[in-house]
């Protein structure tokens, strides 16, 4: 009955906040504000749709607001049509912060989505944020050759942003959508079209890998680094069966420059653990970010 009277006490709220270059930038946020706040930022090729289902998370609600940003380059809440550098992918982020009169939130990134901590962190400084949860993800673009399965590097990415071949694209968008989950046949029509809705709104011209010109250029993660030693907590979640990302690579990557590091991996976890094992992930995130905010 409690769980049902606070489900019921928060609605969602969206909005489109400016940011430096003047962008529309999609953001959503449930819950109260005085509370500390948590920051969903998605994958590549998707949008915050994939977060839905955690935004009304009785158990998270009741300790923190929920935000979810970014809607990247190309993807269906961005107005950016042109590919975004470090800068701009950090001033997005903050500017959706100062919108909501956020200071200091948790970053929890999910696979390309946990490369925007480095960003800001680069631009802000290191202690721009209280802590970062890093969801099957990519620590930072540099990373991405050795994190990235060899399927997604030479397959799905030139397919998936090819203007040449349309029937290619597209069946290639929903190969993409169905390998994210373990079990694609169970999750509802309604959710695995909306995902699948999301990547074939985008235009293929706009949806390159973000790893070379724009971002992979101008990012630079010393700040990440420096933050990772002077104790900024870190969550990285992985699925072992995970046909996106390597997990071990991720924790490789920033393994002796991390002093508070924390690592969870999911047996049989998926891409998207967090949405097909739910209540696990939530207490993995609970139990960190409480730890964070010492609440």
């Amino acid at each position: 009955m409690a769980s049902a009277v606070l489900h019921a006490t928060f609605s969602l709220t969206e909005r489109y906040v400016s940011s430096s270059d003047g962008t529309q930038i999609f953001a959503q946020a449930v819950g109260q504000p005085h509370l500390p706040t948590l920051v969903f930022v998605h994958g590549f090729a998707l949008s915050a749709l994939v977060w839905a289902h955690i935004l009304h998370d009785t158990n998270l609600l009741r300790y923190f607001h929920l935000h979810t940003t970014y809607e990247d380059t190309g993807a269906v809440g961005s107005q950016r049509k042109k590919p975004t550098t470090s800068k701009l992918g950090a001033d997005d982020f903050v500017a959706v912060t100062k919108a909501f009169n956020v200071t200091k939130p948790l970053f929890i990134g999910w696979s390309l989505g946990g490369t925007y901590a480095s960003d800001v962190l680069q631009h802000y400084g290191p202690d721009a944020l209280s802590g970062i949860i890093w969801t099957a993800g990519l620590p930072y673009l540099a990373a991405s050759p050795t994190v990235l399965t060899p399927w997604i590097q030479n397959i799905v990415l030139p397919a998936i942003s090819s203007v040449d071949n349309a029937t290619l694209g597209l069946s290639i968008r929903q190969e993409f959508t169905n390998a994210l989950f373990n079990h694609p046949e169970k999750v509802p029509i309604g959710v695995l079209w909306s995902w699948l809705g999301s990547t074939t709104l985008q235009d293929p011209a706009k949806i390159t890998f973000p790893a070379g010109p724009g971002r992979g250029n101008t990012q630079d993660p010393t700040n990440l680094f420096e933050a990772g030693k002077k104790g900024i907590p870190l969550l990285i979640i992985n699925g072992d069966a995970d046909r996106f990302v390597i997990g071990d690579e991720t924790v490789k990557a920033v393994k002796g420059k991390w002093k508070d590091l924390t690592v969870y991996t999911a047996k049989n976890g998926s891409h998207v653990f967090f949405y097909e094992e739910k209540e696990e992930y939530v207490c993995q995130v609970l139990r960190f970010a409480r730890r964070v905010f010492q609440v």
